[in-house]
């Protein structure tokens, strides 16, 4: 994976996936247990691999998902500091629409995923988007404007904060 430490800050790149329900009405978020904030779905992309091939390769291995067809939505630059470490992320955000073959995942509305107990996913009506805390916040505004469009962004906060 493209992740690398120098003293108290770290670099990542990342992918990471707006999951629409079929219906459209309903985005898939995950936390990490002891963590007071949600994030997309996805994961650290691996040297010499595309983006879209690592979005697809994260979310059969977090999801069992298969056969989606990711749309290019955000690209991300994120400066933040989490647990005493300064991070520089970029990100490549993809927006998958489920279909009725994916109805699999949509049955529950939280659940554990594929690699263990530490990762919960949750299903969020879109319109109440308002009442969770997601991290960056600016992609709640992402998922709920969300036109077909490509979009570049830059967001710089200081502290993330567990709870």
């Amino acid at each position: 994976m493209i992740s690398f430490k120098e003293e108290n800050r770290k670099f990542n790149y990342r992918v990471g996936a707006i999951i629409l329900s079929a219906d459209k009405q309903k985005v898939l978020l995950h936390t990490i247990k002891g963590y007071g904030f949600y994030l997309l779905p996805g994961g650290r992309v691996e040297w010499m691999e595309f983006a879209e091939q690592a979005i697809k390769r994260e979310l059969e291995e977090e999801l069992g998902l298969k056969n989606i067809q990711p749309k290019e939505r955000l690209y991300l630059e994120n400066l933040f500091e989490f647990k005493d470490v300064e991070f520089q992320e970029v990100s490549v955000n993809f927006v998958v629409e489920l279909t009725k073959e994916h109805a699999e995942l949509e049955k529950e509305q939280q659940f554990i995923g594929v690699e263990g107990e530490k990762y919960i996913y949750k299903w969020v009506k879109i319109d109440d988007l308002g009442n969770y805390t997601v991290k960056p916040a600016l992609l709640k505004d992402v998922i709920k404007k969300y036109n077909g469009k490509f979009e570049y962004m830059k967001v710089r906060r200081r502290k993330i904060n567990f709870l």
